[in-house]
C-alpha cells in the first residue's frame, strides 16, 4: 500500500511538472508595429516605403509573400490564421503603410513569422 501511495504521489508530481513546463513554453500574442512589405521586392532589392507602394500592393494582390518590417528592424513573414483570415487580408491591403499586427510569433529554421490575429491600421 505504501508503494502504491508513493507511485500515485510521484505520478501526480510528474503530471504537475509537465503542465507547468508546458505553460512556460506556451506562445503568447505579441504586437509588432511597422511597415507592411512585399517581401519579393524587399528581399531582392530592398524596395520599401511610399515610393514603392503601388508596386508592393500589386505584388501582394497577386499573392506574393507579405511581411512586416518592425520598428526594431526585425522582419516578420505574415502568416494567415485560418480562423481569422479577414485580418490577414486586411493587413495585405496596406502595402507600404504602417500597421500594428498582433499574433503569435513563430521562429523556424531562422525564419521569423507572425500569425496574424488582429490588425490595427495606423492613422
Amino acid at each position: 500500500m505504501k508503494n502504491f501511495k508513493s507511485n500515485i504521489v510521484g505520478l501526480l508530481f510528474t503530471g504537475m511538472l509537465t503542465v507547468f513546463s508546458m505553460g512556460a513554453y506556451a506562445q503568447s500574442a505579441k504586437t509588432v508595429k511597422g511597415e507592411v512589405l512585399d517581401l519579393s521586392c524587399y528581399m531582392d532589392h530592398g524596395a520599401k516605403g511610399n515610393g514603392h507602394k503601388m508596386c508592393a500592393q500589386g505584388c501582394l494582390d497577386k499573392g506574393l509573400p507579405a511581411g512586416i518590417l518592425g520598428e526594431n528592424g526585425q522582419i516578420y513573414l505574415l502568416l494567415e490564421d485560418h480562423k481569422k483570415s479577414d485580418e490577414y487580408k486586411k493587413a495585405i491591403k496596406h502595402a507600404a503603410e504602417d500597421v500594428e499586427v498582433t499574433g503569435t510569433i513563430v521562429d523556424k529554421g531562422g525564419v521569423q513569422a507572425i500569425v496574424v490575429e488582429k490588425v490595427k491600421v495606423e492613422g
